[in-house]
């Protein structure tokens, strides 16, 4: 009888600290923006110090053990998850033929007055099936005022001219989006849509247009560059606008011509979503060569702590990734900079 007592004891002293550690580490990462292996050694050292209030002392093997028994979890969780995203979730940036994404140069009659409007007529999903169509406008003198504005710009240092510049895009284009506006405040009249519902609807319009490249320099053909970009360009090669000073378009140009890579993206869901007065924040990554969408607002999924804030993250770029999921080799938090904040 003593000697069964003894055994569960010792089962128990790696059984609890592995449960412990499991709990701490989601909890950390829930509320804390570290990493995962800080947050994993904090959680680890925590239920061992846990387990020695709940069990007494434990020796040098059993903490050894249970060391182990956390690194076979932690492998085969990420084998797990890796395999689940290699089947489930790999959402790839949606590159097609452009002569799907029809913009029209049409004459209108806006307020009495004739003027010629850049219109696509967009019908897309959201992450759920919901379907939604509208046009998305601009007018070709709003387009001819600001298709080379940032040309001039002169960033007031260098630490931060990303986050000048896009703050520059988003105050010159906002009143010239206008009829964008109306039509997204049509659907969510129509659809009676919440916060949440509101914001999915505009950032999968954006996400299901597709990819295309923008460039300081003048496009070139498809050999020139390296294989994923190579491979993109032979499969649409008109998917490329160059000589685009700082390599990202405005907002007006974008709908004027529906061609935009990451940060075109998160520009034009900033300005819109902080016309809408959403908390807002744009993330780049020198890491990842990326940008993405930030969103405090109440949801599940991974997040950047910004001045006390959490932002849950958003991929635009690529078709049907919702807040907070972002591509599996692009996780690592600590890669992504706050550059922009609307509030």
């Amino acid at each position: 009888m003593t000697q069964s007592k003894q055994e569960n004891n010792g089962c128990l002293r790696i059984i609890v600290p592995v449960f412990l550690t499991i709990i701490g580490f989601a909890v950390i990462r829930n509320f804390i923006d570290i990493n995962y292996l800080l947050a994993l050694i904090i959680a680890f050292l925590g239920a061992i110090f846990l387990s020695y209030k709940l069990l007494g002392r434990s020796s040098v093997s059993s903490v050894l053990k249970t060391l182990l028994a956390i690194g076979l979890v932690v492998v085969l969780l990420f084998v797990a998850k890796t395999f689940l995203q290699f089947i489930f979730d790999i959402p790839e940036t949606k590159i097609v033929n452009l002569a799907d994404e029809n913009v029209e140069r049409e004459t209108h009659i806006l307020n009495e007055d004739s003027v010629y409007l850049y219109t696509s007529n967009r019908v897309w999903k959201d992450y759920y099936g919901r379907n939604y169509a509208g046009p998305l406008s601009v007018r070709d003198s709003d387009f001819q005022r600001l298709r080379y504005s940032q040309n001039d710009f002169n960033p007031l240092d260098h630490l931060s001219y990303w986050g000048q510049l896009y703050d520059l895009m988003d105050k010159q284009n906002i009143s010239s989006l206008d009829l964008v506006m109306e039509t997204f405040d049509k659907i969510h009249a129509e659809k009676k849509l919440n916060q949440m519902e509101f914001a999915e609807m505009v950032v999968s319009c954006i996400q299901d247009i597709p990819y295309a490249f923008v460039f300081e320099e003048a496009c070139m053909p498809a050999e020139y560059y390296e294989s994923s970009i190579a491979k993109a360009l032979e499969i649409c090669p008109e998917c490329c606008i160059g000589n685009i000073k700082y390599g990202v378009q405005n907002p007006v140009s974008f709908i004027q011509n529906l061609k935009g890579d990451c940060d075109t993206r998160t520009v034009i869901l900033y300005a819109i979503l902080k016309y809408y007065n959403y908390d807002v924040a744009i993330l780049n990554s020198n890491h990842y060569l990326h940008s993405i969408l930030g969103l405090n607002i109440p949801a599940a999924g991974d997040f950047k702590i910004y001045n006390g804030k959490k932002y849950i993250v958003w991929e635009t770029t690529a078709d049907g990734y919702s807040a907070g999921q972002l591509p599996y080799n692009m996780k690592n938090l600590s890669h992504w900079n706050v550059v922009l904040t609307s509030k």
